[in-house]
């Protein structure tokens, strides 16, 4: 299987790189040139050259005006041969995903959204979860490719499936991302030290997977980006936005929103989403 992945950022030269590892044939290809490390995979500058004669073409990139960008704007959609699987890993919304299944179906190409549950760290490890949107078959034949990169890989349906699941899932996280800078803002103003907060956490029926990956960033007060604050700022809108059209209500997830939106306009949003904290901090109740 001949891969061609478009997208080298945080996420995706760990799974490039478990790919390459995996025997998987594949060269990538980023928007702004980047060297780096792909452990086998070759990296390539012409973005024709990475989709060309390729059995599936994964996309990697930040939201739906980079996709439409790379495919129709630069011509990667029209490179590509007839009946190609292009596999968006994005987080995008539902209903951008049905309509670009819909757009590349008509050109006679093949569609799977199949966004990922993980930060770097999960990437690192292969550890990743894949919710996969598209035929039955498809998700089959992609198999070799979720095993190289994930723990696990669930088909959740047709087209834009995998996208309301993703979406359902960081919803959830900006939601405890949120209750944990809240609570520890709280401890802080009473006194308390984080390791001391933590520490108790741990022992309780709310330690979670997500707090123990942010512990170290917690204690040390460093926040380099493993999700950064504005693309999980991004998702929530998009969460909103397909609830609206279904008519789910989500008042949390809107109330996380409006503090994540503030936090960036504070200047987080290039930190890790617990930067969201920082922003918590300075708000203080009259």
């Amino acid at each position: 299987m001949k891969v061609g992945w478009i997208g080298l950022g945080n996420m995706g030269v760990p799974m490039v790189r478990n790919l390459a590892r995996a025997g998987v044939d594949v060269c990538a290809y980023n928007r702004s040139p980047k060297e780096t490390e792909l452990a086998g995979a070759r990296t390539v500058h012409s973005l024709t050259e990475a989709v060309q004669g390729k059995d599936v073409v994964v996309l990697m990139v930040s939201d739906i005006a980079a996709i439409e960008d790379i495919l129709f704007e630069h011509g990667a959609a029209a490179a590509m041969s007839e009946n190609t699987l292009v596999l968006n890993m994005s987080t995008i919304g539902v209903d951008e995903t049905v309509k670009l299944a819909q757009t590349l179906q008509g050109r006679g190409l093949r569609f799977m959204d199949a966004p990922v549950l993980g930060s770097v760290k999960p990437a690192e490890n292969a550890a990743l979860t894949v919710v996969a949107g598209g035929e039955a078959t498809d998700f089959e034949q992609m198999k070799p490719i979720f095993d190289a990169i994930s723990k696990a890989a669930f088909h959740i349906g047709p087209c834009g499936k995998g996208a309301a699941m993703k979406l359902l899932v960081n919803a959830y996280l900006g939601m405890a991302v949120e209750a944990l800078g809240e609570c520890l803002t709280f401890g802080r103003e009473n006194g308390l030290s984080a390791e001391l907060m933590l520490s108790v956490l741990e022992n309780s029926a709310v330690w979670s997977p997500i707090i123990a990956g942010k512990r170290d960033m917690l204690l040390n007060e460093e926040y380099g980006a493993q999700f950064a604050l504005r693309h999980l700022t991004k998702d929530l809108g998009l969460a909103i936005r397909q609830a609206t059209q279904v008519g789910a209500a989500m008042p949390a997830v809107h109330t996380t929103l409006d503090t994540f939106q503030k936090a960036v306009a504070d200047g987080y949003g290039d930190e890790d989403m617990i930067a969201v904290l920082k922003h918590l901090r300075g708000q203080k109740q009259a």
